[in-house]
């Protein structure tokens, strides 16, 4: 399986957007509001017209450093 690092645009998108997938895919939350998602679970966001981004190299690496 395919995986991509999103984060979304705004809070209330962030809020729908990891309902939807809490419930309908498998999600992995880092820390920085930064999830790792199947890249298949992109199409649910979209039917959703949930809007989320792809996370940056930096900020996929950052996210396990900020909990220390």
């Amino acid at each position: 399986m395919q995986t991509v690092f999103i984060r979304f645009l705004t809070q209330e998108g962030r809020v729908r957007g990891f309902y939807e997938l809490a419930t309908r895919a498998r999600i992995s939350s880092l820390p920085g509001e930064v999830y790792q998602v199947p890249i298949e679970a992109l199409r649910l966001l979209e039917a959703q017209h949930i809007a989320f981004r792809r996370a940056t190299d930096s900020e996929v690496k950052a996210a396990p450093d900020q909990g220390s």
